[in-house]
């Protein structure tokens, strides 16, 4: 469920609601944890194709060497181990939408084999000759740049052309702190009966300091940060929450210490990542879940500054 108040947002979705009828691909770009799945869900739900599957692929998740076979499926003896024949996620799309998460992540020869689906509707199966049609509507998300990916060579142009149809950019929490409100009373609901006391609101401190703090994390950070308050709540109000990044905590109407609002985003966000890591003595899956984002999000990052490091 989408849960909001800004303007921003109220655009997005009337945006949304006029791609819903086309067939175009979509591509959803943002920060982790704005809420690309739930647009795209939202898309889908408005769409003709409402009602058909709705299948999300995460393609960060994939195995090595396996994107293609979970893609587009595998005929039985096509690779060590495929002791019987797989469709694949395309297939299991059907007439209804494939969501591709984290499509930046996506192996280069892959990219090639899905630019065939866009522009032809058609696919072959790992080791097949069988050429399968799709009609299946291609949403696509990304919390990379994919303009500066392309020129890394690690994304195709001709691609990035193909899916850059219709465009959809959700704003980072700290655009739209008037979203935070809704939020948290939302999330509240969801998990104030965790706890004995049952948790019903929250203080007007916690609230201005909720509002005027950067949440790098975005949504899925304010959503962890508002589950552990009401565990840990000694009354049905909130009266603290741990940011769990107090070093970067908002100032005044500034977000951050002056000396950060002049650093590029790439050197804050490093300088955050680096904290977090550290507080958590090394353990980047903790120090992932904290600022709300996966694990191989994070370890992804810091590959990408170990290459601009050796660049020079």
């Amino acid at each position: 469920m989408l849960i909001f108040e800004s303007l921003s947002m109220h655009t997005i979705l009337a945006k949304a609601r006029r791609f819903a009828r086309s067939s175009g691909t979509v591509l959803i770009t943002g920060e982790s944890g704005t809420g690309k799945e739930l647009l795209a869900q939202y898309l889908h739900e408005h769409s003709t194709r409402a009602g058909r599957p709705c299948v999300r692929v995460n393609c960060a998740a994939f195995h090595d060497g396996l994107a293609e076979s979970e893609l587009f499926g595998h005929e039985q003896g096509a690779f060590t181990g495929a002791s019987r024949r797989h469709d694949g996620f395309l297939h299991a799309a059907s007439d209804g939408t494939l969501f591709l998460d984290e499509i930046g992540e996506l192996p280069l020869p892959t990219q090639a084999k899905l630019l065939r689906v866009l522009e032809e509707g058609e696919y072959l199966r790992v080791g097949s000759t069988e050429v399968l049609r799709v009609n299946a509507r291609i949403i696509a998300a990304t919390n990379r740049d994919l303009v500066k990916e392309v020129a890394a060579k690690r994304f195709r142009d001709d691609l990035y052309h193909r899916l850059d149809v219709l465009s959809l950019r959700l704003a980072p929490l700290r655009e739209r702190p008037e979203d935070i409100p809704s939020l948290v009373q939302h999330f509240i609901s969801h998990f104030g009966s965790e706890n004995d006391t049952p948790v019903v609101d929250l203080s007007d401190a916690v609230l201005q300091e909720l509002t005027s703090f950067a949440w790098p994390g975005n949504v899925r950070q304010l959503r962890n940060a508002i589950h552990r308050a009401c565990v840990e709540a000694e009354s049905p109000t909130i009266q603290q929450v741990d940011l769990g990044i107090s070093e970067f905590a908002a100032s005044g109407n500034a977000n951050l210490p002056t000396e950060f609002l002049t650093l590029p985003l790439d050197d804050l966000e490093r300088m955050i990542i680096l904290s977090r890591i550290k507080r958590f003595r090394g353990n980047k899956t903790e120090a992932a879940a904290e600022l709300g984002v996966t694990a191989r999000t994070l370890r992804n990052k810091m590959a990408r500054w170990q290459e601009l490091n050796k660049a020079g």
